[in-house]
């Protein structure tokens, strides 16, 4: 039996194939292109098992001493655009002190500990770097250090 043009049974399988067309298209373009890293946006979870990162305008904010944690989560914040010029030094989660909280986050920097970052234990084997000496000031012809000849008095007005 022959379908006719306008007949239900053709309309359906017209749409069926339309669908399953679609279907397989979506389902192929799922699998070829993985999802990329889930950005976050303001007052949005952060960090965590899934590693979400924040938008770039933006910076993870952890708990404090939260730094080392895996998988510590924490929520997007804004960074300040200034700060007050005010000394309550913070160490930053990468390790910099900064002057103040305020400082760290307009670095965009979460908070490890409140003062200063404490410097590493050396390593052992690990080659010591001292600072640069300071240089001696070089004598004159008569043996000074540094010493400025004494300008010559003016000679009596006459």
């Amino acid at each position: 039996m022959r379908l006719k043009s306008g007949s239900f049974a053709g309309s359906f399988a017209a749409v069926a194939l339309v669908v399953t067309l679609g279907w397989a298209q979506g389902a192929l373009a799922a699998t070829a292109a993985p999802a990329g890293p889930a950005i976050a946006n303001l007052d949005e979870a952060c960090g965590g098992p899934d590693k979400i990162t924040c938008n770039s305008a933006l910076f993870c904010h952890l708990p404090d001493g939260q730094c080392s944690a895996p998988d510590a989560a924490g929520t997007c914040a804004k960074a300040p655009d200034f700060c007050m010029r005010v000394s309550r030094p913070v160490c930053g989660c990468n390790g910099k002190t900064y002057q103040n909280e305020c400082e760290a986050r307009h670095a965009k920097v979460a908070i490890d500990t409140a003062g200063a970052c404490k410097k590493p234990p050396p390593v052992p084997g690990a080659p010591v770097v001292k600072p640069a000496a300071k240089k001696k000031p070089a004598k004159d012809a008569k043996g000074t250090k540094g010493a400025k000849p004494k300008p010559k008095p003016a000679p009596p007005p006459q």
